[in-house]
């Protein structure tokens, strides 16, 4: 019995022979001689119990079987062709394509602009960016790398790479610290106007160390942009996530109080479904990824590939 990948060489040779319209120039195309083009046919027509091709002196016709043959035989190889573009494209160190997933407002400050980059640096290569609040399902949503935060390392079928810690920080103006003082402890904020941005269902507090303050203030909003700009015009004193105000800060329009006082941390991570080491694109895009976070101001983890 012939195998199976033979066939596809037979239909090959056989398709050439109908664009060229003879065998000795589908012969000189293929890099074949002219016998072995004809050899090759009558095993095709063995295989399929059927005349295909017509065969004079001078030219070549084409049976009704051997229209069909052609029709079939063309978009087989052109599924083919297809299908070695896309395993070469996943295995190229400069192209392919990612789909990832953020959330939204980690992924627009930090990440976008990183994104924006990577494809600077790599043209070639297709992202499909989706920043999301929500949790997109890495199987049914064919999510190449999910960028997460964890409290903790999730236990996951998946490969987690730890990034960075980002933790809540109090923030104001200069004008509002100079005007209204700059608060010596988390006690002193309750005589503060608070901008609290709704995170994990607080609205008009703060946990920390395990014991819940209550602060007063005249905005709440699930938009952690809206409570930054809020600070920045000197409203009050924000409670944002540290990597949302870092740039403000290097710029002098926001101060962090409280500078060395640790609150509860997270941690920043990638999730993946394959190895790094069986995914040239996404080893490549992680390791932009780990270059650009190491020149930030960002706590940095280290830390190996986990399952």
């Amino acid at each position: 019995m012939r195998r199976e990948y033979d066939k596809y060489h037979l239909i090959s040779v056989f398709c050439a022979v109908v664009d060229h319209g003879s065998l000795s120039k589908a012969g000189s195309h293929l890099g074949l001689s002219a016998p072995t083009v004809s050899k090759t046919l009558a095993q095709l027509e063995q295989v399929l119990g059927q005349v295909l091709l017509i065969r004079t002196t001078r030219s070549v016709s084409v049976t009704d079987a051997g229209r069909l043959v052609y029709q079939q035989g063309q978009q087989i190889i052109n599924a083919f062709t297809d299908l070695e573009d896309r395993v070469a494209e996943i295995g190229a160190l400069d192209r392919g394509k990612l789909r990832l997933t953020f959330p939204e407002t980690l992924g627009e400050n930090v990440f976008s602009q990183i994104c924006i980059d990577f494809q600077e640096a790599f043209p070639d290569f297709n992202l499909e960016l989706i920043f999301t609040p929500h949790h997109l399902d890495m199987v049914e949503d064919d999510i190449d790398i999910a960028i997460r935060v964890w409290s903790a390392i999730p236990d996951s079928q998946f490969y987690a790479l730890p990034l960075f810690h980002i933790h809540p920080i109090f923030v104001a103006s200069p004008e509002y610290l100079k005007k209204k003082g700059h608060p010596d402890s988390i006690e002193e904020l309750g005589k503060h106007n608070i901008l609290l941005a709704r995170l994990n269902g607080l609205k008009d507090g703060w946990l920390f160390n395990g014991k819940f303050y209550q602060f007063k203030g005249n905005l709440v909003s699930n938009k952690t942009t809206h409570i930054r700009a809020a600070a920045i015009n000197g409203n009050g004193i924000a409670i944002l996530p540290s990597y949302f105000c870092q740039p403000a800060i290097k710029c002098g329009q926001l101060i962090e109080i409280f500078p060395d006082l640790k609150q509860e941390v997270q941690v920043v991570g990638a999730l993946y479904k394959v190895r790094r080491n069986s995914s040239k694109k996404i080893d490549l895009f992680l390791s932009f990824l780990e270059r650009r976070l190491r020149k930030s101001d960002f706590d940095l983890l280290v830390s190996a590939e986990s399952e």
